[in-house]
């Protein structure tokens, strides 16, 4: 179990095993390979404009599904409730649908928001299996999906594709993705990973990983998303915080801020690269501002979420999902009113309920001592910046976010299992000193 402890069937804590002599089958390999190039095929989401058609990755993932159960792969039983607060969501959707105007609308996004559910479900319970190395696993594929989306999405912008290819939309780049609002935050946790793979470097050739880590960053700059640009800020620096905050000695806390300087001077070069051409900085002044034309007016997004809260009100049980863009003919850009209205207060409080515990508990999580904290100090990050931005754009239907859920709550059941006996054998251990002693045990009577 890569040195964590973890429940397993029974309530038992399973003993970790020593570093270096971890066995893992041959069905655990073939089955980490599988999941590996199902995760690089994430890279490509290009579908027809409008509709929830399934792309590569998302028919892979099916399958990788039950290939991992049947090799025996189980839900972790503590993961019954941030689940159960998904499936209140989509019981809040068929309770609105019932009196949904849309119909096709509706057929399609119900089975989207389950689908999305179990992927979640899965990529947690393969966390808790095995923590650390299925958290390096998933990183690593990740990154290869999202530096070919990234080349992709640059080499269009910049026309070393032709515009056939389709890597760009009205001059934003979006690589392999239908979106460039999209298409940016899915580049965000790559991002971070490979600063954190930099910030660890103690070889030359470490630094190789420089040149991605630029193409990352340029690509999120040439999303011209305000979303993605905030949220990568905020990620960044949540991320540097708790890194800073869990480094275990004054020597690695100035290599870490020496490190993070060096990154952000990346930053800043790339940007100011960037915006030396005039293509780039005509498109960033217009972006840059806070406020765009479709904000305001009658027909602005801040308009919409006026309307989206006064329906929410006068249908409290929800209008179902997928309705409100079609009755509006515009999203709410703002994924709480979004579910809120589509599945009422039952799904808006469940997944309110839902956020809320995965920041509490991704919190502490990432404050215990564990292998591949750092790791999980990444996740946490990006789950932090996705929720953020949230609010400002409808969210609940991407599909590398269920990932980074999925990755968190793995780590953070995996974390409290190794917490909890740690708490347990000290009290264990101070109550047999004590009665050694002739003393009583705090709490009971002696």
């Amino acid at each position: 179990m890569d040195g964590w402890q973890v429940e397993t069937g029974g309530g038992r804590i399973a003993q970790p095993m020593r570093a270096g002599f971890a066995r893992v089958n041959w069905g655990a390999r073939i089955a980490d390979i599988a999941l590996f190039l199902v995760l690089a095929s994430s890279f490509y989401q290009t579908s027809e404009q409008g509709k929830d058609q399934p792309v590569p990755y998302d028919l892979l993932l099916v399958g990788s599904m039950a290939l991992f159960f049947a090799l025996g792969l189980r839900f972790p039983r503590r993961l019954a409730l941030p689940a159960s607060l998904w499936g209140l969501i989509i019981v809040g959707y068929g309770i609105g649908g019932m009196g949904a105007v849309y119909l096709d609308r509706l057929q399609n996004s119900l089975p989207v928001t389950a689908y999305l559910t179990c992927a979640f479900i899965f990529f947690a319970s393969c966390v808790f299996e095995a923590p650390e190395r299925r958290l390096s696993l998933l990183f690593n594929a990740y990154c290869v999906a999202a530096i070919l989306a990234a080349a992709a999405g640059v080499g269009g912008y910049f026309g070393i594709f032709p515009d056939s290819f389709g890597f760009t939309n009205f001059g934003r780049a979006d690589g392999t993705f239908n979106d460039p609002n999209v298409f940016g935050p899915y580049l965000i946790a790559p991002t971070l990973y490979l600063g954190l793979r930099l910030t660890k470097a103690r070889a030359l050739h470490a630094f190789g990983l420089l040149p991605l880590f630029a193409l990352l960053v340029l690509a999120i700059l040439l999303s011209f998303s305000r979303g993605a640009w905030g949220s990568f800020l905020l990620s960044s620096l949540v991320f540097g915080g708790f890194t800073l905050a869990t480094s275990r000695s004054p020597a690695q806390s100035t290599r870490l801020i020496a490190f993070s300087a060096l990154m952000g001077l990346i930053i800043v070069a790339v940007v100011g690269v960037a915006l030396s051409t005039p293509k780039v900085q005509r498109l960033f002044e217009e972006r840059a501002s806070l406020v765009q034309d479709y904000d305001v007016g009658h027909q602005g997004r801040f308009d919409s979420q006026k309307r989206a809260i006064a329906m929410a009100l006068e249908h409290p049980l929800g209008i179902g999902p997928a309705q409100w863009a079609m009755i509006n003919k515009l999203d709410t850009h703002n994924v709480y009113l979004h579910v809120l209205v589509a599945g009422g207060f039952l799904a808006g409080l469940a997944f309110l309920s839902f956020v809320g515990l995965t920041v509490i508990r991704g919190w502490r999580a990432v404050l215990i001592d564990a292998p591949g904290r750092e790791l999980l100090i990444v996740v946490f990050a990006a789950v932090i910046g996705h929720v953020a931005e949230g609010l400002i754009i409808d969210i609940d239907n991407w599909r590398h976010l269920f990932l980074l859920f999925g990755m968190l709550w793995g780590g953070i059941l995996a974390a409290e299992a190794r917490r909890g006996p740690r708490a347990a054998h000290r009290v264990g251990h101070d109550a047999t000193a004590s009665l050694k002693r002739g003393g009583a045990v705090e709490g009971f009577a002696a």
